[in-house]
């Protein structure tokens, strides 16, 4: 075989650590999920009251900031996706850390309800949606048959910033030396940063789509420079003199793609043709509809159920707590060849969704509060680790980003 058949296999060649440098990988993805997760899921218990009192307005107003920032988040996956096969994880993560930094850091400049739906939530909420698929993606492509565990890993940085940054946060906010929240929004658009550290560690490998695309191109050079060489020894002879003129060639170019045609040829819409893809698109919309209201009001329905406020922000606390374990024992166990990763997929949003139906039953004890919050964050937790998981089971590896 000669090095142009090594180059052209080496585009469609699949090769997967299945460790190595992929542990460093998941660690950059579970330090994004710690900062992305952790400010989205404790705004709620850090800032609404804050912004509540600076702004004059009413709970729902302010709220409206936190669903915002995740609806974003979620909603501007495919622009996140298109960029992903484009340009690939590392440079994608690195933007979208600079864009949610910029919108948190703008944030501050002007305490005004409809400027922070902006820059927190859409500024911020594109910046963290372009964090996030390539955090999910590159983990995905460093693993294989250890996958679910490597992403469970990857994941529960969501629990652990939920409850490490509601903590730090919410004291920040209350020390006098800051003054108001907005200097607490600085402080976040700083954490926010530390990303850049974790873009730059995800080193692309071939068999992602912007790498085989950069190889295609290299290899088209190639063959053009080839050919042309070819073309010119065929009419001149092997050499060219004075009184042999070589006469000129000319070869027709392939046309240019535009960026909006490259844009499309990234969305695949046959996959809508998929019926397991579609109904697992709808389960997903319709678990995201309440997914992140839990966090934004489980203090608020502990303030309406008579608990007593020093034990409140227990609550917020256990569902990041028990969000870790569920995320790494539900991936571990998704990673079992005699487990239906499918059905675990939907015990997990049952047992979620049953848990937040009794959740108004809990009383003015805040152990009822406690357990509930436990429950939910488990299996949600769960539920996380799965879908990116289970995605692959449907469509296939290639279609992750």
């Amino acid at each position: 075989m000669d090095k142009n058949d090594k180059k052209k296999t080496s585009v469609g060649e699949s090769i997967v650590p299945d460790g190595g440098w992929g542990w460093v990988v998941v660690f950059s993805s579970f330090l994004i999920h710690f900062i992305m997760d952790g400010i989205t899921y404790s705004m709620g218990q850090t800032f609404l009251e804050p912004m509540r009192n600076k702004l004059g307005l009413d709970r729902a107003s302010v709220s409206t900031i936190f669903s915002i920032l995740p609806a974003v988040t979620l909603g501007a996956g495919p622009i996140a996706t298109v960029l992903t096969n484009m340009y690939g994880c590392r440079a994608v993560a690195i933007g979208g850390t600079v864009v949610a930094a910029f919108g948190f850091f703008l944030s501050r400049l002007w305490a005004n309800i409809w400027f922070y739906y902006i820059t927190i939530g859409v500024i911020g909420g594109l910046g963290f949606s372009l964090m996030y698929l390539p955090a999910i993606v590159s983990v995905g492509l460093y693993f294989e048959k250890r996958r679910t565990f490597a992403m469970g890993i990857a994941v529960c940085g969501s629990g652990v910033g939920t409850m490490a940054l509601a903590f730090i946060t919410n004291g920040i906010v209350n020390i006098r030396f800051w003054l108001s929240y907005e200097n607490a929004l600085l402080l976040e658009s700083a954490i926010i940063m530390i990303s850049l550290l974790c873009g730059f560690l995800m080193l692309p490998l071939p068999q992602e789509p912007s790498e085989q695309r950069r190889l295609e191109r290299k290899m088209r050079k190639e063959d053009q420079q080839k050919q042309n060489e070819e073309l010119l020894i065929a009419q001149n002879g092997s050499t060219t003199s004075k009184n042999n003129p070589a006469e000129v060639v000319i070869i027709e170019k392939s046309p240019k793609k535009s960026f909006f045609h490259e844009i499309i040829e990234q969305i695949d819409f046959k996959l809508l043709k998929n019926l397991a893809f579609t109904l697992f698109v709808v389960s997903n919309f319709l678990a995201s509809l309440g997914f992140n209201v839990i966090y934004n009001y489980a203090d608020d329905l502990a303030n309406d159920s008579n608990v007593q406020k020093d034990y409140r922000s227990y609550i917020v606390m256990s569902i990041g707590l028990s969000n870790i374990f569920g995320r790494i024992i539900i991936g571990y166990f998704g990673d079992r060849k005699s487990v239906n990763r499918l059905f675990l997929f939907a015990v997990t949003l049952i047992i979620s969704g049953v848990a937040t139906m009794v959740a108004p039953l809990c009383g003015s004890s805040v152990l009822p509060h406690i357990g509930y919050a436990s429950t939910f964050g488990f299996f949600s937790g769960g539920y996380v680790t799965l879908t990116a998981i289970v995605l692959v089971d449907i469509v296939g590896i290639n279609k992750l980003s």
